[in-house]
C-alpha cells in the first residue's frame, strides 16, 4: 500500500511523462492524414488540446511534488524540447503551447510536506487521464482497424499507430496501479515494464529507420541492429517474466543496450534540429523518442544522466 507522499510523487511523474506523449500522439495522427480525412485531423487536434489541458493542471500540482529522479533523467523535458516544438510549429504551421514546456523545465523536486488535499486531486487527475487516455485508445483502434482493412490511408506506418495505441493502454494500466495504492515498481512490475519498454525500443529503432532518406545508409544500418538487439532483449525478458531466465543479465544488457540508443537518439535529434540529418522525421518526433529512452532508462534505476 503507498503512502500519500509516494502516491502522489508517483502520480506526478508518471503524468508529466505521459500527458505530454499522449498530446505528441495526438499531433503525429494530426498531421498524417490526408485532406479526405480532414474531419478525423479534427478529431485528433481536439485531442490534443484536451491533453495540454490536463498536462497543465498535472504541472501545476507538479511544484514542489515531482521527484527528483524524473527531473534529472529529462524524461519530462529534454533540452531540446523547446527548439523541436518550435521547429515542429514553423513546418507545418500548427501552433505549440512552448510556454508549458518552459514551465516544466522550471519544476523543482518534492521539498515540502503533503498539504490536505492533495492526494485527492492528484487521485481526480489520474482519473481523467485515464479517462482521456481510454478515448485517444479507442480513437487509435478505429484508424487502426480502418488502415488495415484499406479503408482509409494515413502518413504513419500501421504499426505506429499499433505502437503508440500499446503506450496508451500501458499507461491506463498504469494509473489503474496507482489509483489502487499498489506499487508498480515491484519486481513482477518492473519485469513486466522491462519487456514492454525494450519492444518499444526496438520498433523505435525500426521507425527511425525507416523514416530517414535512403543516402542516410550509416544511419540505417546502425538504427536496423539496434532493432534486433531490442527484438532479442524482448525475448530474453519474456523469458525471465516466465521464470526461465535470469532477470539480472537481461536487465544489464537492457540497460547497456538503451543507453547507447539514447545516444545515438540525442545525435539524431541534434542533427535534425541542425538541419544534418535528411529524413522525414518531425523535430518533435525526435525529442518524442528520446523522452521516452530517458523514461526507460529510469526505470531500469539509470535516472542521473550522469550515471
Amino acid at each position: 500500500m503507498l503512502s500519500d507522499q509516494e502516491f502522489i510523487t508517483m502520480s506526478i511523474d508518471l503524468n508529466l511523462f505521459f500527458l505530454r506523449i499522449m498530446k505528441e500522439h495526438s499531433l503525429f495522427l494530426q498531421l498524417a492524414f490526408t485532406p479526405k480525412d480532414s474531419a478525423l485531423g479534427e478529431e485528433a487536434a481536439g485531442f490534443r488540446a484536451a491533453f495540454e489541458n490536463l498536462l497543465a493542471q498535472a504541472t501545476e500540482l507538479a511544484h514542489g511534488t515531482v521527484s527528483q529522479a524524473a527531473v534529472e533523467s529529462r524524461q519530462i523535458t529534454t533540452p531540446y524540447t523547446v527548439e523541436a516544438e518550435n521547429l515542429t510549429s514553423f513546418y507545418t504551421g500548427v501552433p505549440i503551447n512552448t510556454s508549458l514546456t518552459q514551465q516544466q523545465n522550471m519544476l523543482r523536486p518534492y521539498s515540502r510536506p503533503v498539504r490536505a488535499g492533495l492526494a485527492r486531486e492528484v487521485e481526480i487527475l489520474n482519473r481523467r487521464a485515464y479517462q482521456l487516455t481510454g478515448a485517444l485508445a479507442e480513437f487509435k483502434e478505429r484508424l487502426l482497424a480502418n488502415v488495415r482493412a484499406c479503408r482509409m490511408f494515413t502518413m504513419n506506418y500501421p504499426l505506429l499507430i499499433e505502437h503508440i495505441l500499446r503506450e496508451a493502454r500501458f499507461f491506463m494500466n498504469m494509473l489503474v496501479t496507482l489509483v489502487n495504492r499498489e506499487n508498480p515498481m515491484t519486481a513482477e512490475g518492473l519485469i513486466n515494464q522491462e519487456t514492454f519498454w525494450n519492444r518499444i525500443m526496438a520498433e523505435h529503432s525500426k521507425f527511425i529507420a525507416g523514416l530517414l532518406d535512403p543516402s542516410e545508409e550509416t544511419l540505417i544500418d546502425t538504427a536496423r541492429n539496434f532493432g534486433k538487439q531490442f527484438d532479442a532483449l524482448t525475448a530474453q525478458a519474456l523469458q525471465a517474466a516466465r521464470q526461465t531466465a535470469s532477470i539480472a543479465q537481461v536487465t544489464a544488457q537492457s540497460r547497456e543496450e538503451t543507453m547507447k540508443l539514447r545516444d545515438f537518439k540525442e545525435a539524431g535529434a541534434n542533427g535534425i534540429l541542425e538541419c544534418k540529418i535528411e529524413s522525414i522525421i518531425i523535430p518533435l518526433l525526435a525529442d518524442h523518442v528520446l523522452r521516452e529512452a530517458n523514461h526507460y532508462l529510469c526505470v531500469l534505476g539509470t535516472c542521473n544522466l550522469q550515471e
